[in-house]
């Protein structure tokens, strides 16, 4: 199945954890390990944003070392993007992989920006499980 029908499925079950007043904001497909693919989802209220994440069939996952491992790899490929000066056209899956490519076609700003992000991203995790709409594990 294309990346796009992908996503288009996993949206309607992400629209389906909606709170009231809420609505999704984003979803970013990741594979933080090879075979692993899982789409973080981000909601939001107003000023208030939650998170979830959604395994392949589209069920939440309430796993912390894998909605962690996925939201680094995320916000980590974010960022190597920025430092190269891409922004992607097409929707991409967040991976090692991408990380690595990245940092291969535009070198030393990828490495740089990426060596800048550790307080980001460990920001990011604190809010992740902050605002989780499920317990985690």
């Amino acid at each position: 199945m294309a990346l796009d029908q992908e996503l288009r499925r996993i949206a309607e079950s992400a629209v389906t954890h909606c709170r009231d007043g809420e609505e999704l904001a984003g979803i970013v497909p990741a594979e933080p390990a090879i075979g692993v693919r899982v789409y973080v989802c981000a909601y939001r209220d107003g000023e208030e944003t939650s998170w979830l994440v959604l395994n392949a069939e589209g069920s939440p996952v309430e796993d912390r070392g894998l909605v962690n491992d996925a939201a680094s790899i995320a916000a980590l490929c974010e960022v190597a993007e920025e430092g190269a000066g891409i922004d992607p056209a097409v929707p991409r899956v967040a991976s090692p992989a991408l990380l690595d490519e990245l940092g291969a076609a535009a070198g030393p700003e990828v490495a740089a920006a990426v060596r800048e992000t550790a307080e980001t991203v460990t920001g990011l995790l604190r809010d992740i499980q902050r605002g989780y709409k499920r317990p985690l594990h």
